[in-house]
């Protein structure tokens, strides 16, 4: 099995833009399949900025989904979801349900006029002085060259905590008709990028991060289709890590596995759990040195997980595994020619032809950031 995992070979085609707009920063994508084979993309889109601001930073962010029938090959216009009061988003999560509904989960920060935050001086919020000594250490951007007039201009709201809500739509995702929140206390906010997973006796198991310190993972539970949940479970913390974005997948077997990204040391990490969520394995790094992660499972057997590659050269890289997650492949490289290190998220979907449908998010030539696609066999 190693030896074969290890000979697997890449071909990628079909590589394009899905969605760019000029003055738009769109980013983020992830890709879900509903029940009757539609693809389904949502994704971050905010005004673009003379510097480049993330959700933290941005209260105009919102989540917009766009719709493929044909598996990718053409898409629907963008659409804002649930609607356009949902703004100042994080990045967003779906879940298509066997029998159809389709549930999208969000984390929606709090934002203040500076004014108003400043006239009631609330120990939560934080200023965009804060917010912009956090942009400019992050390393996930390229050096920061902007300053001055321009960085308070781009961060002139306050930030204070949040909702954490899922929306469920029984239309297919054209709309989404009740909004359930959550109550995610102990930790003070609830953000997940990669939805849930369903489990074989109906539930819906929720991964999320701890936000916005990015430090600590939990689930959320739903029994009745994502209308009530859970309290939060802890399933991921340790001193020395920071974990956030889990991406979840059940196995065959009945396993989940979950991948995490790590702040601190860079590596992808894994949790498992054995009986639907109830108890879960330590971390342990996964020797992926990419970020964030997502899983799909092939028909063979084999698990691929896609992520961005974050060091020079920039690009998206898709590993293997045929233990149930337990190691991986080497590497393969889908794109190695990406202009900056803002760039990734890789989303995956399988066609029926077998051919893997791959979504991420990258700067074009003109400095447009923008959704992009590449279609990918395997042999």
């Amino acid at each position: 099995m190693l030896t074969r995992r290890a000979t697997t070979k890449v071909h990628v085609s079909e590589r394009r833009a899905l969605h760019c707009e000029t003055f738009a920063y769109c980013a983020h994508p992830h890709l879900a399949v509903a029940a009757d084979g539609t693809f389904l993309l949502v994704f971050n889109r905010a005004p673009r900025r003379s510097i480049t601001l993330h959700p933290p930073q941005d209260p105009e962010y919102r989540n917009v989904l766009m719709r493929s029938s044909d598996e990718g090959r053409s898409w629907s216009a963008p659409a804002v979801v649930p609607d356009y009061d949902w703004s100042g988003v994080e990045c967003a999560g779906l879940t298509a349900l066997r029998d159809g509904r389709i549930l999208l989960n969000q984390w929606r920060f709090e934002w203040l006029p500076l004014p108003l935050a400043r006239a009631i001086e609330r120990h939560d919020l934080v200023m965009p002085d804060a917010l912009m000594r956090d942009l400019v250490v992050s390393p996930e951007l390229d050096v920061f060259a902007a300053g001055g007039e321009a960085a308070h201009q781009a961060c002139s709201s306050a930030r204070g905590g949040g909702v954490c809500a899922v929306h469920c739509s029984d239309d297919g995702g054209r709309s989404f008709c009740h909004t359930a929140r959550i109550d995610i206390a102990p930790f003070s906010g609830g953000y997940g990028m990669r939805g849930a997973i369903e489990l074989p006796d109906g539930d819906i198991l929720l991964p999320l991060s701890d936000v916005p310190h990015y430090r600590t993972v939990f689930t959320v539970r739903s029994s009745d289709r994502g209308a009530r949940w859970s309290k939060p479970q802890l399933i991921a913390k340790g001193a020395g890590h920071a974990f956030e974005e889990p991406a979840g997948l059940l196995l065959p077997s009945g396993r989940v596995l979950v991948i995490l990204r790590d702040n601190v040391s860079r590596v992808l990490h894994s949790i498992a759990s054995d009986d639907h969520g109830a108890n879960w394995s330590a971390p342990v790094p996964t020797g992926i040195e990419a970020y964030p992660a997502h899983l799909l499972a092939l028909p063979s057997g084999v698990i691929a997980c896609a992520a961005g590659r974050r060091a020079a050269p920039f690009g998206i890289v898709l590993h293997l595994s045929d233990d149930d997650g337990h190691s991986w492949g080497p590497p393969l490289t889908l794109i190695d020619d990406l202009p900056t290190k803002d760039l990734g998220y890789p989303t995956l979907a399988r066609r029926a032809n077998g051919e893997l449908f791959v979504v991420y998010y990258a700067r074009d030539a003109e400095g447009v950031t923008g959704i992009h696609s590449l279609t990918v066999r395997l042999s």
